[in-house]
């Protein structure tokens, strides 16, 4: 079985541009609520990201190329 190879660098731009993406929406629909919901977002996004990178790379044995 041949294992795929994942590109890190775009993995981390296109994740940037997901966490920016959801700041943004965010913003617009709960102005009053900066900055709190902003660090919730972040940490949460931060949280599943280091899970996810954890499961591809040590449970499914995925290498970053």
């Amino acid at each position: 079985m041949t294992q795929k190879k994942r590109s890190l660098p775009l993995t981390i731009v296109l994740l940037a541009l997901i966490e920016g993406l959801a700041i943004y929406l965010n913003l617009v629909a709960h102005p009053q609520d900066q900055p709190t919901l902003t660090i919730v977002i972040v940490m949460l996004f931060a949280i599943i990201c280091g899970v996810g990178t954890w499961y591809a790379t040590r449970v499914r044995g995925m290498e970053w190329g």
